[in-house]
């Protein structure tokens, strides 16, 4: 049996609770970000679900959390999703084009899963394939937490569509050592495996995809942004649409980028025979030369099939690793070499290109998503504590989500 809200909204839970005893609100938002990642029940209320809705938001989402603080009773400051009208959240999820809505339900004892709803039909099934994809349990939302209602905060949108994920408790005991879902525990740091692979892969749903049609071999065809400074960490993942003929695809991370004639790389290769190379190489003076790496064991080049690329740039040590993208990323580096050509910060980005002795069906597509640069990412943070709203200008050393730019 469901038990009604002790208050019917914000107005009336704030004139009888104390703010920054009893509950806390958090806001924070991202220069120029879209999607929100949110928990109107943080904290005590049905917990596990801020810790998720913040790491899921990390710096590239905006993140809101109404966290309740007391040391027992924080249902009384539930108030369910269609009644929700915290200012706040309301002003981060309406000036948002996406929503992910994080909470907890009760479940099976025992049995941890997501009942997944929400009026967002595409990213519905995004965020199912991709936790399906690492192994969590996903089942349609019953009627009474579907989030199919116009009124529920996740459709607050600019779309008016969202996504709500109800986690059951078995699945959010399963985020924290030894099932403890304690405010000690949850606010100690203290989280497990499980807790970062569900975050990646609702984070992978998230990013979209650029594409790169390559219409004519040997073209270097680069998608660049600004470099935050001359020592980064680049991700991305990508795949091609056919397997390679005649000679390869190349597919690159470019870092230090000067111009089309002086940058580093970090390559992979999806030759003819389906193997898969990284090497570490510059462009100096317009010729390129391979510093260092050769063919990934286990990697078998596939039409469609997805791999990841990192490059690591730091004074004269380059750095780089390539696996499955639908595996977690290896501990160790693939391949790793120094070299002291290039100093300046430049640009960083993407470099698509087919080999001279290609001769597959053009075009080769290239699809590019899921790139993430390391480097400093301005963001606003709101806290408000006892009514009084402080929003901070904030920057810092993050690890931030780059637009994908498509280049046809």
């Amino acid at each position: 049996m469901t038990v009604a809200d002790k208050y019917p909204n914000y107005a009336a839970l704030a004139a009888a609770e104390v703010e920054g005893v009893d509950y806390s609100r958090t806001a924070v938002t991202p220069a120029g970000a879209t999607w929100c990642s949110i928990a109107i029940h943080g904290g005590g209320i049905e917990a596990g679900s801020g810790e998720l809705a913040r790491e899921v938001a990390g710096t590239r989402m905006r993140y809101y959390e109404f966290a309740g603080l007391k040391n027992a009773n924080n249902v009384d400051l539930h108030i369910t999703s269609t009644n929700f009208d915290e200012p706040m959240g309301m002003a981060l999820v309406t000036g948002a084009r996406r929503c992910l809505s994080f909470h907890g339900y009760t479940g099976t004892t025992g049995i941890p899963d997501t009942a997944l709803g929400g009026l967002d039909a595409a990213l519905v099934d995004r965020v199912r394939n991709a936790l399906e994809a690492r192994g969590f349990t996903v089942v349609s939302a019953p009627s009474e937490i579907a989030g199919t209602d116009p009124l529920n905060i996740c459709n607050k949108t600019s779309t008016g569509t969202g996504v709500q994920l109800e986690l059951s408790r078995a699945q959010r005991a399963a985020f924290f050592p030894n099932g403890d879902l304690s405010r000690t525990m949850r606010e100690s740091g203290q989280r497990t495996p499980a807790f970062y692979e569900y975050a990646a892969a609702v984070k992978s749903a998230f990013t979209g995809q650029g594409i790169v049609s390559m219409g004519s071999i040997n073209v270097s065809r680069h998608t660049l942004l600004p470099a935050p400074a001359a020592n980064v960490d680049l991700t991305a993942t990508v795949s091609t649409d056919q397997l390679a003929v005649g000679g390869s695809h190349y597919l690159n991370l470019v870092g230090r980028y000067a111009d089309a004639s002086n940058s580093y790389l970090a390559r992979l290769d999806f030759t003819t025979t389906a193997t898969v190379a990284l090497t570490i190489r510059k462009r100096l003076a317009g010729t390129e030369t391979s510093l260092a790496g050769g063919t990934v064991t286990g990697l078998t080049h596939a039409a469609g099939t997805r791999f990841a690329v990192r490059l690591q740039i730091t004074g004269s040590t380059l750095r780089a690793k390539a696996w499955p993208a639908s595996l977690k990323e290896p501990a160790d580096w693939t391949v790793e070499t120094t070299d002291t050509s290039l100093t300046a910060a430049g640009q960083i980005g993407m470099r698509s290109i087919l080999s001279s002795a290609n001769t597959n069906t053009l075009p080769v597509i290239a699809s590019w998503s899921d790139f993430l640069v390391q480097g400093p990412q301005r963001f606003t943070v709101t806290r408000s504590i006892n009514g009084i709203v402080k929003p901070h200008a904030v920057t810092t050393g993050v690890r931030l989500a780059v637009p994908t730019i498509t280049a046809l």
